[in-house]
């Protein structure tokens, strides 16, 4: 407990194994329950720990029945801590690349009066040892692609699973309607920024081991990723500016996007009649129409992310 506060942490496992143990072991006295959820880990990573933590009177361990995913498996950790009552529940893996105490600053940020705290690997470095360059590249990627889709554009590494959040703000999230799999951290932006939730990036060390066992089909969740994230971007634009009432933001998004599409799907047909069927150039005026309505759009969406980042729920603070 910490000025009061009771602190439970979330510790979803899959392919975790025998490190368990000490990580465990290494949690901060001021935490007041460890909940561990073994999401049907293949190496029996709940078993072990159940075996070596008889006497660990904070502990609970729960078992999935199916795997669920990282975000389905976190989410039953939160309903655990819910009705356990804790104040401020952090969220940390068990595979020892996230140090446990480094806890504390995801905590006071919370009692600071923020409504979630996330780690962020790149705040006071730009490289990380033994991070796979291909991670590094997606990484920065999304960071950038997620800022569109979550309204968060002072918040970076959106993937980070090392977070913290108030009670109060997680009871007002409905947990059915964030993703399950490896979009959790991400989808709980785009879900916090829904309740004009306040958010900030805390600096945190993860350690990358040249033997990690990688879950993910990186190649598979860039897509998923991609289609998400733009998915959650149309759908933050209608519920914030267009639902009830339709708003000057709303109106500069759906005139720049469809200007741009008209311009690209008008340009395309034009390119493939003229070129391929009448074998002529296209004529000038064509050409105007196409690039007068690209620039309409692309500065119409301009003046509309101008207009969004001014709206960041974080500009309260």
């Amino acid at each position: 407990m910490i000025k009061n506060y009771k602190i439970s942490i979330i510790v979803p496992v899959y392919n975790v194994g025998k490190s368990i143990i000490d990580f465990i072991g290494s949690i901060p006295n001021y935490v007041d329950q460890i909940i561990v959820v073994d999401d049907k880990c293949p190496l029996g990573t709940g078993k072990i720990l159940k075996k070596h933590s008889q006497n660990n009177e904070k502990l609970e361990i729960l078992f999935n029945d199916q795997n669920l995913g990282v975000g389905g498996t976190v989410k039953r950790g939160y309903e655990s801590a819910i009705k356990k009552n804790s104040d401020i529940i952090v969220k940390i893996d068990g595979d020892g690349q996230m140090d446990s105490d480094q806890i504390i600053r995801l905590v006071n940020c919370i009692v600071d009066g923020y409504d979630y705290s996330k780690g962020n690997r790149f705040l006071n470095t730009s490289y990380i040892k033994n991070y796979p360059l291909e991670r590094f590249l997606g990484n920065k990627f999304l960071s950038l692609y997620s800022k569109f889709s979550t309204g968060y554009w002072d918040i970076f590494d959106p993937i980070n699973g090392f977070t913290a959040i108030k009670k109060n703000k997680l009871k007002e999230l409905n947990l059915d309607k964030v993703d399950n799999r490896y979009f959790f951290e991400t989808d709980m932006l785009f879900n916090l920024y829904l309740l004009k939730s306040t958010v900030k990036d805390i600096s945190v060390n993860i350690k990358y081991f040249k033997d990690h066992r990688q879950n993910l089909n990186i190649l598979k969740e860039t897509f998923n990723f991609f289609f998400k994230n733009f998915h959650r971007l149309l759908n933050r634009v209608r519920i914030t500016y267009l639902n009830n009432s339709v708003r000057l933001p709303g109106i500069l998004f759906s005139v720049g996007i469809s200007s741009l599409l008209f311009s690209v799907f008008f340009g395309s047909y034009n390119l493939f009649i003229y070129s391929m069927i009448k074998k002529t150039f296209i004529p000038n005026s064509i050409n105007a129409i196409c690039l007068i309505s690209f620039i309409v759009g692309l500065f119409t969406l301009l003046f509309f992310f101008k207009i969004d980042i001014n709206n960041n729920p974080n500009k309260k603070k």
